[in-house]
């Protein structure tokens, strides 16, 4: 009885498809792993920034969207910079040696050495993309991507021509001094537009209410993930590798999760609430009207005439909604500020110098809910008062227009 064997060409086959489908469930188990991740991160700044309102999480809605849309945004800033620069920054530098840009270039490659054949100035561009981008996203008010998209043309140009330079001058000519001032005027241009395409988010605000904290946190966390994937574990035997594995965790593990708290506290109440965010400046105004029913039932804070047709309550910002209530505060509440101090009261909750008054509307009282914005309505008027018919005989409709008269005549004696 021979034994048969599968031919070189089908084994090879099944070992390919054995692979692709490895490689599948590793893409699927690392997406998870991150969907995971963004969902607890922004769940946790969500209800960290909701604290601050005193509007407690009560765990009834533990699945939401956008708490995978916050923690992206939280780790969005970390993860794509030690990604990038990371794959920007690793791997052995190949520059002639008898190249003008050697000596400065090996000086910063003691640090940071730049990836096979990226000039520092393309490196330079690249994060500077990455960072007009996040911040866009991140603190730009709706509007601004498109009025600003001819600035944003400008950063493409300087980092393609950087590209087109390479296949024009080839390799000999690639570092001579001539094409590396080219290149960083090109890196001027590219600043220069970011400037001018970013000047409309408030850095200086940001900076004032301790933004840097987080941007110090991210730093250092990106400083030390480098330079751990650099650095060999060294050690004897498998327990002293392990021992330096438990040390780095160590310190990266405090340095994510004070990240995150810093990111609940200092970045999210900047971000529009609009995409999301804390930050309700520029947010547009909201009227809830009430049931009849629910008329001596709501806060007087929270309406300014019960006499009117449908109750409804003076502008508010929505804070919070759940699936059974509303939470919202007075746009005017500025506290005891003056609104000359103070034109814009959101700007005074942004800064957590101050927070309003919040008001739990229950779902099952409100009639309807207008968000107005740039429009300027009337969705209420005065109770009309309908006059009441007075009894036959007392200025009734029966003798209306008509001097009653006696029943009785009168005599003269």
């Amino acid at each position: 009885m021979t034994a048969t064997t599968g031919t070189p060409g089908a084994e090879a086959s099944v070992s390919q498809n054995v692979d692709i489908k490895g490689h599948i469930e590793t893409i699927f188990k690392f997406l998870a792993a991150g969907i995971g991740l963004a969902y607890a991160t922004g769940y946790l700044v969500v209800l960290t920034f909701l604290n601050g309102y005193g509007i407690r999480e009560t765990g009834a809605e533990l699945f939401k969207l956008r708490y995978i849309y916050v923690g992206s945004l939280c780790l969005a800033c970390p993860t794509v910079m030690v990604c990038v620069i990371y794959g920007l920054l690793s791997g052995q530098p190949t520059i002639l040696a008898d190249s003008p840009a050697s000596t400065i270039k090996n000086f910063i490659s003691r640090l940071f050495p730049a990836a096979e054949n990226m000039p520092w100035a393309l490196v330079v561009m690249i994060v500077n993309l990455l960072v007009v981008f996040y911040c866009i996203i991140a603190f730009a008010h709706p509007g601004l991507f498109g009025a600003k998209q001819g600035l944003i043309n400008w950063l493409y140009v300087p980092l393609f021509a950087t590209l087109l330079l390479r296949i024009v001058v080839g390799e000999k000519g690639l570092w001579s001094r001539g094409l590396n001032r080219v290149r960083w005027v090109l890196v001027s241009v590219a600043l220069v537009a970011s400037v001018l395409i970013l000047k409309d988010i408030d850095f200086v605000s940001m900076l004032k209410e301790r933004t840097y904290n987080y941007v110090v946190l991210q730093a250092l966390f990106f400083f030390f993930t480098f330079r751990f994937t650099r650095w060999s574990r060294l050690g004897s035997n498998a327990r002293s590798r392990t021992a330096r594995l438990v040390v780095r965790i160590t310190i990266l593990g405090p340095l994510f999760v004070l990240g995150v708290f810093s990111f609940a506290h200092t970045v999210y109440n900047h971000i529009p609430a609009e995409k999301g965010g804390g930050d309700f400046s520029q947010s547009p105004d909201s009227q809830i009207c009430f049931s009849d029913a629910y008329r001596t039932s709501i806060p007087l804070g929270l309406v300014a005439d019960l006499d009117r047709t449908p109750v409804c309550s003076v502008p508010v910002k929505v804070i919070e909604e759940t699936t059974t209530d509303v939470y919202v505060a007075r746009s005017s509440d500025r506290g005891n500020r003056s609104e000359q101090d103070v034109p814009n009261p959101a700007s005074l909750w942004r800064s957590g110098a101050y927070h309003p008054a919040v008001f739990e509307v229950s779902h099952g009282a409100i009639s309807s809910i207008v968000i107005l914005n740039q429009a300027t309505i009337q969705i209420s008027m005065p109770t009309p008062v309908v006059p009441q018919a007075a009894p036959a005989g007392e200025g009734g409709p029966a003798s209306a227009g008509k001097t009653p008269r006696s029943s009785k005549k009168s005599t003269s004696h």
